[in-house]
């Protein structure tokens, strides 16, 4: 039997913080300092401009290091509490030193000079200070908040000790849904007069033109394809991902995208926990769904206008589900 639980890093956010932010801006600056090596040793003069790129890049590389080993420690929770490890330090709280686990949320998180919110498990503690769990960066972290929900209902219950914490954690298994249309509502624009829609076609309108331009030198230049192969990979990927539309039936939500037109997500409306209509930070305005087993996931929907998310909103709200309007539509 299970008597404890142990976050897993999340993958995808430690692998982009690495590839741009330590990868990327890493390479400049040991590139620009061998640049700088070079210039000395042949002979150019000591300036403070030499060592501008430097001073930039590699700082922040470093730090990029820094935050990512500090601020998002391996948290293990069992019957006595909760530890919080790095490689820095190790800390323990026990349960009795808990006031409130608050499961969902937005809370301001910090970057260098960049401060936004981000989803987070928030833990109040008796002596006013507090803990945060961000949740994009564990990749476990729906059973982290099923277990601490758990907790903070014997917290509330006084008849109970933290002893009968469970951490087994069973979800219901769905079969391909049989949606029912019955009251169908789609909530979508045409995404070609979006900002997103214009910049993905003219992209690939561009693109396409340079290549027709001088095919020979594409296809004989593996550098110059594989680069412009990757770039538009990316750019689309990142436009089209914003391209997400809504159908409400009424005992499902429907997901789906304009041009992704292969995936659906499905969700039962008994099976939500909540709704947030956010403005995530360089995306569209956007629909995140937490289900009552704290699964979550963010749809960006670049296609609605304020008018169609307004309908969507109350539509939501009408069905009885937690509506958070954090995007203030």
């Amino acid at each position: 039997m299970n008597d404890q639980i142990i976050s897993k890093r999340s993958i995808v956010q430690t692998g982009l913080i690495l590839i741009f932010a330590v990868g990327l801006f890493g390479t400049f600056g040991i590139i620009s300092v061998l640049k700088v090596v070079d210039d000395l040793e042949a002979g150019k003069s000591f300036t403070k401009t030499l060592f501008i790129v430097p001073i930039i890049f590699l700082p922040f590389s470093i730090y990029s290091v820094y935050y990512l080993l500090s601020c998002f420690p391996k948290f293990k929770i069992d019957q006595t509490g909760i530890t919080l490890s790095t490689i820095f330090k190790t800390k323990s709280y026990q349960w009795n030193d808990i006031d409130e686990i608050e499961i969902t949320g937005k809370q301001f998180h910090k970057f260098l000079f960049v401060s936004m919110p981000i989803e987070a498990t928030t833990i109040k503690f008796k002596d006013d200070s507090t803990l945060f769990l961000w949740a994009d960066y564990y990749r476990n972290i729906s059973d982290l908040r099923v277990v601490l929900d758990r907790a903070d209902r014997l917290l509330k219950d006084k008849a109970k000790t933290l002893n009968s914490l469970d951490f087994v954690i069973t979800r219901q298994l769905y079969s391909d849904h049989e949606v029912s249309s019955s009251g169908e509502d789609e909530f979508n624009g045409n995404h070609l007069l979006t900002f997103n829609g214009l910049l993905f076609y003219s992209f690939l309108i561009f693109i396409g033109f340079m290549v027709s331009k001088k095919p020979m030198v594409f296809m004989t230049n593996y550098g110059a394809l594989f680069s412009i192969s990757f770039a538009t990979l990316v750019f689309c990927g990142i436009l089209s991902y914003q391209m997400h539309y809504f159908i409400l039936t009424d005992k499902f939500l429907i997901i789906k995208n304009s041009l992704w037109f292969w995936r659906k997500d499905i969700y039962s409306l008994d099976n939500i926990r909540e709704v947030v209509i956010e403005s995530p930070h360089r995306l569209s305005t956007s629909m995140r769904v937490i289900t009552k087993d704290f699964k979550t996931k963010l749809y960006p929907a670049g296609n609605l206008t304020d008018k169609k998310w307004k309908l969507l909103r109350d539509q939501i709200q009408s069905k009885e589900i937690t509506l958070r309007n954090e995007a203030f539509i």
